[in-house]
């Protein structure tokens, strides 16, 4: 469920400057007679239902060759490229591949530990959750798995709110200047301002390959929560006798 807050504050100043003054001044704040400035802000916040869903998986492996431990990690994560490719409404990239030697302390036993990412993203999760199913069934181990907002609609909905703030801020200044007895209320130095966007970011676990086994994968489940989106609109508005 949406839910939509206004704030709103304002702050009035009639200036009446002397010409030394008025030199030093922001060339806005030089006014003819009868006019006067309005400080004026407007805040707007909207609650929205998450619509993308980020997957992130990996292929780790422990091997003494190094060259065995690459293949079988090539072999495994062309396969899942291939797989996530087939699913039109899912995009993919890999990640970072990293392949280092390790010694057991105890054992003094060398070792090579290798891994690549993959992430997955898609607006339809249910393709998403069935293609990591399956790709965990090819050993692959989920790291994270969370929805955020797409981008393109947090501009979207920035945009909304934009321009009801400007709506806003152009009511109240007419208010004002009718309070005032006066004839208009134009909006000078309009600055526009986003809150910051809480992307949920996905909590990366340091797993291994899950060992071969005959039990199916179950898919895994994912339900959307909501991303709080927040501008601010100021300006000052001229009222004009």
């Amino acid at each position: 469920m949406t839910r939509f807050f206004v704030f709103l504050t304002a702050t009035f100043f009639l200036f009446a400057l002397s010409p030394a003054r008025a030199q030093m001044q922001d060339p806005i704040l030089t006014l003819p007679d009868g006019q006067a400035i309005l400080n004026i802000s407007a805040t707007e916040r909207m609650e929205i239902e998450q619509d993308l869903l980020v997957a992130t998986l990996s292929y780790v492996v422990l091997d003494r060759d190094p060259r065995t431990l690459q293949n079988e990690i090539n072999t495994v994560m062309a396969a899942a490229l291939k797989a996530a490719k087939k699913v039109e409404s899912i995009k993919v990239n890999t990640g970072a591949y990293q392949v280092y030697e390790q010694h057991d302390p105890r054992t003094k036993e060398k070792k090579w530990r290798g891994s690549q990412s993959l992430t997955l993203k898609s607006k339809k999760a249910e393709d998403l959750l069935e293609l990591t199913g399956k790709l965990q069934d090819m050993r692959l181990t989920m790291n994270g798995l969370s929805y955020m907002l797409a981008p393109e609609t947090a501009v979207k909905i920035q945009d909304n709110l934009m321009e009801a703030a400007l709506k806003q801020l152009q009511d109240r200044a007419n208010r004002a200047a009718k309070a005032m007895g006066k004839s208009a209320a134009e909006l000078r130095d309009i600055n526009v301002q986003s809150g910051g966007m809480p992307y949920p970011q996905p909590q990366y676990a340091r797993g291994m390959a899950m060992a071969e086994s005959d039990m199916a994968m179950a898919t895994p489940v994912a339900s959307a929560g909501e991303t709080t989106i927040t501008l601010t609109v100021s300006a000052r508005a001229i009222l004009k006798p």
